[in-house]
């Protein structure tokens, strides 16, 4: 029979550690195992951190910074193609010389002053000449904001063009140019991807249509019929900006695609 102290012992053993002492010293022994291995692990994930961390940073730099070969073909291309459009500026400029040279010419060897004026009008009116006279200005400007954001239902097509132009000859326009070119029989007013191309000169919006004529009845033409509903669609549904302007003097530049004879000879 055991003694009261023996008794309270053992009790107070009981409550101050309820767990075996095997279970304290496996505790001790993970711990003291463990703790080594948990700060290489955590200075092998900091090292981890920071190497990934620099080379991210080293590859973004790389990756942004345009390489200088890069920007010197750049600047090459930049410079051939002002060099481009300043010959093509001076060629344009020196074919109308040539042009209006060519029927001086022609008038001195045609002789009768009838014959040679006759040669003159009908050169003007096919475009082999540079006119002038008064007549309208349509300038179709898409919405810039919706063809930014890529809805290509706002572009302006060919199509438009090709109806303004068609109300304008129905309308009695004697010369028409569109973005500055001047058109013929043969001119052709296509789509080419998302640019419009009038022969094979891409135009830039505001598309401007010049027409010399009665500036009254072109209005009234570009307002009635199959071009009014086209107009009205423009500015509608696209959200395009159409104006129609009066002018009193316009001057439509020869067309370089002049009507004439390839394949055919005259005969006699």
């Amino acid at each position: 029979m055991k003694r009261p102290d023996e008794s309270m012992t053992l009790l107070t053993e009981v409550m101050e550690r309820p767990l075996d002492g095997g279970y304290a010293e496996a505790a001790r022994r993970k711990q003291a195992l463990g703790r080594a291995p948990a700060r290489w692990s955590w200075a092998f994930v900091l090292v981890t951190a920071l190497v990934l961390g620099l080379g991210v940073t080293w590859g973004v730099r790389v990756l942004r910074t345009p390489v200088e070969a890069d920007e010197r073909a750049r600047a090459s291309l930049e410079r051939n193609a002002e060099t481009a459009r300043q010959e093509v500026t001076e060629l344009s400029e020196r074919f109308n010389e040539l042009t209006v040279e060519v029927a001086e010419l022609r008038s001195a060897a045609l002789g009768d002053p009838a014959a040679a004026a006759a040669a003159r009008d009908l050169a003007a009116a096919v475009g082999a000449l540079p006119v002038t006279g008064s007549g309208l200005v349509v300038a179709v400007t898409p919405d810039a904001a919706a063809v930014a954001e890529g809805n290509h239902d706002a572009r302006i097509r060919s199509g438009d063009i090709r109806v303004i132009v068609g109300a304008l000859r129905q309308a009695g326009a004697e010369a028409v140019a569109v973005g500055g070119v001047r058109l013929t029989a043969r001119s052709a007013i296509r789509d080419v991807g998302d640019q419009i191309q009038v022969g094979f000169e891409p135009l830039a919006a505001p598309y401007a249509i010049e027409a010399i004529g009665l500036a009254a009845a072109l209005e009234v033409s570009l307002a009635s019929g199959r071009s009014g509903d086209r107009v009205s669609l423009l500015r509608g549904y696209l959200g395009a900006t159409v104006s129609i302007s009066r002018v009193d003097v316009l001057e439509l530049a020869a067309s370089k695609d002049v009507n004439v004879l390839r394949y055919a000879t005259r005969k006699g």
